[in-house]
């Protein structure tokens, strides 16, 4: 990767780098294997060599191009740690709905044990003890 630093081209890029630089995502070990993040080159038989659309001439060590591939550069920093973290906050969601599912299903357990043991007492007990309604 190319360093595009000098001193002659001063901006508030290296500040935003800077600040970029400070928003790093901390991962956490979750256990779950993270899926790729970027997409499989397309295959060779698929390129249309001479048909590239929108290539210009670029002059690669002007200043225009050196800011505009920094602010690039910066975006898509930006946009893979965003989606870095989007991953990690599915991954502790699916945790705790996790979690919550298993603690619903104890419940539902606890709750059919319940009426089980209800429906055997009542069973058990003479019809005359429930009263006459007529």
């Amino acid at each position: 990767e190319a360093d595009w630093s000098d001193s002659e081209h001063s901006s508030s890029l290296p500040s935003q780098i800077e600040a970029c630089a400070q928003t790093s995502v901390n991962f956490m070990h979750t256990g779950q294997p993270t899926p790729p993040t970027t997409p499989e080159p397309e295959p060779v038989a698929h390129r249309r060599p001479g048909k590239e659309k929108g290539k210009k001439n670029v002059d690669r060590h002007s200043p225009e191009y050196r800011q505009r591939r920094e602010r690039n550069n910066i975006a898509v920093r930006k946009s893979r740690d965003k989606a870095k973290q989007r991953n990690l906050d599915m991954q502790q969601k699916m945790i705790e709905l996790g979690a919550e599912n298993e603690r619903l299903h104890k419940t539902i357990d606890q709750l059919t044990r319940e009426l089980s043991s209800l429906r055997n007492f009542f069973k058990q007990m003479p019809e005359a003890s429930f009263g006459s309604a007529a």
